[in-house]
C-alpha cells in the first residue's frame, strides 16, 4: 500500500471501530435490570461484529498494512512493531474470551452480565490506548522530519 492509501485506510478503519465502540458503550450504559434476553442478544450481535472487524483490522495491519512499511522505513521502530503485534495477540485473546462468555449468558445471569460489561469497558480502553500508540508510530514513520537538512 502507498502512504496515502495507508492513511486513508487507517482513517476509515478507525471510524468503523469507533462507531462500534460507541454502540457497545451505549448498550452497556443502558443495560436493563430485568428482561435481559433481548439486550443480551443485541450486545452479542454488536460485540460479534466488533470482534470480526478488529480481527480483520489486525490481520490487514500485519499482512498488507503499514507494519511492514514501518519496519522497512524506520528500522529503529522494530521493537515497537513487535510490541504492537504482540498486543494484537493479547487483544484478540481477550476479545474471544469475552465473546465466549457473552454467548454463554442467560437472561437470568445478572451478575455475569455486569461482569461482562466491566470486562468490555476495560477492553475498550485498552483498544483505544493501542490505537493511539499505532497512530503515533504511523505519524512518526510517514511524516518528514521537519528538522532534517537537505
Amino acid at each position: 500500500m502507498e502512504t496515502k492509501e495507508v492513511a486513508a485506510w487507517m482513517v476509515a478503519e478507525h471510524e468503523k471501530i469507533c462507531t462500534l465502540n460507541d454502540e457497545i458503550r451505549a448498550l452497556i450504559a443502558r443495560a436493563p435490570r430485568e428482561n435481559l434476553g433481548p439486550w443480551i442478544a443485541d450486545l452479542r450481535g454488536r460485540f460479534d461484529e466488533f470482534v470480526k472487524r478488529l480481527d480483520q483490522h489486525m490481520t490487514i495491519e500485519e499482512e498488507d498494512g503499514y507494519l511492514a512499511q514501518v519496519r522497512e522505513l524506520r528500522p529503529a521502530l522494530s521493537e515497537a512493531v513487535d510490541m504492537i503485534k504482540h498486543e494484537h495477540i493479547e487483544l484478540l485473546q481477550i476479545l474471544h474470551d469475552i465473546q465466549a462468555a457473552l454467548h454463554q449468558l442467560a437472561p437470568t445471569d445478572n451478575l455475569l452480565v455486569r461482569d461482562c460489561c466491566r470486562r468490555i469497558e476495560q477492553l475498550l480502553l485498552w483498544i483505544e490506548r493501542h490505537e493511539e500508540h499505532e497512530n503515533h508510530i504511523v505519524m512518526y514513520t510517514f511524516t518528514q522530519d521537519i528538522t532534517a537538512q537537505d
